[in-house]
């Protein structure tokens, strides 16, 4: 009888090791898969803002599209069309032999996957960036000559010189069960719109 209970007093311990390594191995996949999420999210995020090389075609980011606000644009037209939290269409220059465009980076109502970011150019029905998903809603804060914040952008564009963009980014954990976490990468840029000083 104590050699049976030795062998079953076995049976669990061993059992209880063996699930504690499996348990550990499968919480190591998910820690690798995360960070690996974690690392192409920050990866696509630099590329969003800063723009990247495909296939040996430069695709510009939001920050030097950013850099087009006014450029080229005739002193009598007001460049920015629209300047909202989540919006902001203004007229540009790509170069200076290109005609003037209109750009416009917006955040479109949220669906179930988050909230859409968008960049246009010209064609408003056609985004050429995008979408871009966003774990919260986009916040653009606009800044006057001095950097004190505008109110009221939308009918103050004769004081906007510069922005403060604030997104996050996110993808899905691996688990997708009720402790589920969002996965996120948060951006702050500030943009100066040369342009407009000039």
């Amino acid at each position: 009888m104590a050699s049976l209970l030795d062998v079953l007093g076995a049976t669990i311990a061993g059992s209880l090791v063996l699930l504690m390594i499996f348990t550990s191995l499968f919480n190591i996949q998910v820690i690798s898969y995360n960070t690996q999420l974690q690392i192409g999210l920050t990866k696509m995020s630099e590329d969003l803002i800063t723009g990247r090389r495909v296939g040996g075609i430069d695709q510009p980011g939001i920050e030097s599209i950013l850099s087009k606000v006014g450029a080229g644009v005739s002193p009598s037209t007001d460049p920015i069309i629209e300047a909202t939290s989540t919006s902001f269409k203004f007229l540009g220059q790509i170069n200076p032999t290109s005609v003037i465009s209109t750009f416009y980076f917006v955040q479109e109502s949220e669906t179930s996957d988050g909230f859409p970011l968008y960049v246009y150019q010209n064609d408003m029905s056609n985004p050429f960036l995008g979408p871009f998903w966003l774990a919260d809603t986009l916040e653009i804060t606009y800044n006057d000559f001095n950097n004190n914040v505008i109110n009221t952008p939308d009918s103050n564009h004769d004081m906007i010189r510069s922005i403060e963009v604030n997104l996050t980014f996110f993808y899905n954990t691996y688990q997708p069960d009720i402790d589920k976490r969002l996965i996120r990468h948060n951006v702050v840029f500030w943009k100066y719109f040369k342009n407009l000083y000039l």
